[in-house]
């Protein structure tokens, strides 16, 4: 291969993981957020995954960043639970990346958004991991059944099952957090 073709592959090669960042950093650090992780491990992580992106990007199908992002985010995060990583600080502040708000918010709905955040990870942390993980994926990630199976490299079957006691757990910790409130509220 001549220079200058190796010189626009690899301008192509780093355009191609400029274009993998952009779209879809903000959608793997919430994503492992909402599995557990606190911000600063949360922030190794995505690093840690995207330095493997970089090394194995011809891995990476057109069409399939987002589903081979989420399978490593899992293995990886499974690693870091091994390490003794994983934690659900249900007090510590979200600060998701996301897209810039249009219009200035009034403090009181700042403070109905953090306290929903906080009812989400407290909600969430109370799940069995398995089933978290395809309840995130699913809920709030928007992926599909067959594409979580992909991902976890279950059968279809399994990631019904799962999402459908997770979405169970999930409405029953709703529920009982209502009733405790309304009955905080009653006294």
């Amino acid at each position: 291969m001549s220079a200058r073709r190796q010189r626009e592959s690899d301008e192509e090669r780093a355009e191609r993981l400029r274009t993998i960042v952009r779209e879809h950093f903000a959608n793997v650090w919430r994503f492992l957020r909402h599995l557990g992780f606190a911000s600063h491990v949360v922030d190794d992580t995505v690093q840690d995954l995207f330095l493997l992106v970089l090394r194995r990007l011809d891995d990476v199908l057109p069409g399939s960043e987002r589903a081979f992002l989420f399978a490593a985010a899992i293995r990886i995060a499974t690693k870091m639970v091994g390490k003794g990583a994983r934690e659900m600080p249900v007090g510590d502040r979200v600060a998701v990346p996301l897209q810039p708000v249009e219009t200035a918010a009034t403090p009181e709905t700042l403070l109905a958004d953090e306290r929903a955040r906080q009812l989400l990870m407290s909600l969430l942390s109370g799940l069995e991991e398995r089933q978290r993980a395809v309840f995130v994926m699913y809920e709030i990630e928007e992926l599909t059944v067959p594409e979580i199976a992909e991902v976890l490299d279950l059968p279809v079957g399994t990631v019904t099952s799962r999402l459908r006691a997770a979405r169970e757990d999930f409405r029953a910790r709703l529920a009982r957090h209502r009733a405790r409130t309304e009955r905080e509220v009653g006294k």
